[in-house]
């Protein structure tokens, strides 16, 4: 690092423990603990994008780049007066970066942001830090693509990592998932490693398994039924909490069931901007679900689930109250695809598709509160009947998804 100027020797008067970070399954990356910095720095807050965000891009694309670059932060100078903070005492000595380290506050924002300024205009490419997608047409566009992107990262004395980078795939990994023409699931690697993941033994364990299966919700239907028993478990357990996990009969059934759907994760496919949209809702006495579909002529396409389960107090609101909050949350977590979006929003509860008509005085304010946030993305409701909604359904109770024929494309057209 001192031969390559990332770091320097220090006369500083602030220090920070040296932190080492694995990297890989035999190198180590040397930073600093800047825990104590980081608590009196100004957050920088410069969004991070979501790999949602890159679905509109890859509509229509079928060749696929990715570009993974070397020593990325390590481009992004510290202002002078500030070199001396991020000084980490070792052993051998003390040591300031005169470049943007790993560990202080923001460095994640500040790289985002000189990344997107490189790239700015480029609609082809997305940036997530040091990670880049490229997805273009066909193999001429895409070379063409490549060209000026490696143009503006020679002005700006950018490298790429080759032995990391894929050029030209029709199928590609890329932030956990496998992208190609068609759509976007889950790795199978990192599903692989859910699938052969042992019985959480400790209740922190069971925590610990369902963020890394909740990474991938979105391509799980009916998943806040599957996982029902096991959040039942952390229900009043602490944030680190040794208890041993009593397994029985629906715990064991759960866990089974959540590692046999991820084997058979959805595909969903990239979102057209001009195609028509149905968000399809519904809620049972435990949980509510709902699927965002795209109406092609091929057949409905799913672009995304959401499921979660009712809490007590939420069960026990009348039918109208439920569905109506179904429709609220559906809206509210696939609210970054749905903005600025025309769709229709199906229900199979009748009384809701006259809730725009009806007389605010008479409402109370339960129902006004999430009527007013679904009026500035649709008053267009129509009612779906309960044998027809076989996809939300499935979200809010125990069953399978399945699309006998093209005829189930009816019950959308209108």
């Amino acid at each position: 690092m001192l031969e390559k100027g990332i770091c320097r020797p220090s006369k500083s008067n602030w220090e920070s423990p040296l932190h080492m970070v694995p990297k890989g399954a035999s190198d180590w990356r040397p930073t600093g603990d800047y825990r104590a910095l980081n608590r009196i720095t100004i957050p920088d807050k410069y969004p991070i994008p979501h790999i949602q965000d890159c679905m509109y891009m890859l509509n229509r694309k079928k060749v696929f780049s990715k570009i993974d670059l070397v020593r990325a932060y390590h481009r992004i100078p510290v202002h002078p007066p500030d070199i001396p903070k991020s000084a980490v005492i070792t052993p051998f000595g003390l040591f300031e970066f005169p470049f943007l380290n790993f560990g202080l506050c923001s460095a994640a924002q500040t790289f985002q942001r000189f990344i997107n300024e490189i790239l700015r205009g480029l609609d082809y490419c997305f940036p997530y830090l040091d990670d880049i997608l490229i997805a273009s047409e066909n193999q001429v566009e895409h070379k063409r693509h490549l060209e000026e992107i490696f143009t503006r990262f020679r002005k700006y004395g950018i490298i790429i990592n080759e032995s990391k980078c894929e050029f030209g795939k029709d199928t590609i990994d890329f932030l956990g998932h496998t992208i190609n023409s068609n759509g976007c699931t889950s790795h199978r690697d990192k599903v692989r490693a859910i699938l052969e993941h042992n019985k959480p033994v400790t209740i922190s364990d069971l925590r610990r398994f369902l963020g890394m299966v909740n990474y991938y919700h979105r391509f799980i239907p009916n998943i806040a039924t599957i996982l029902s028993s096991l959040n039942q478990l952390l229900v009043g357990a602490k944030k680190r909490d040794k208890r041993e996990i009593q397994w029985n009969i629906e715990t064991d059934k759960s866990f089974q069931g959540i590692r046999d759907t991820m084997a058979k994760a959805t595909l969903l496919y990239h979102p057209s901007v001009d195609a028509k949209l149905a968000l399809v809702t519904d809620c049972s006495d435990f949980a509510m679900g709902g699927v965002l579909q795209e109406i092609s002529t091929d057949g409905p396409k799913p672009l995304g689930f959401f499921s979660k389960k009712l809490s007590p107090t939420q069960c026990k609101y009348s039918i109208y109250d439920r569905e109506l909050l179904a429709a609220y949350s559906a809206i509210q977590h696939f609210r970054h695809l749905l903005e600025a979006r025309v769709f229709t929003l199906y229900v199979d509860h009748k009384p809701i598709i006259f809730a725009f008509k009806q007389k605010q005085e008479i409402a109370t304010p339960r129902r006004l509160r999430p009527l007013y946030f679904i009026s500035q993305f649709t008053t267009d409701i129509k009612y779906l009947p309960g044998k027809g909604n076989v996809v939300a359904d499935t979200l809010s109770r125990i069953c399978e998804i399945q699309f006998s024929s093209l005829s189930d494309l009816e019950l959308f057209r209108g």
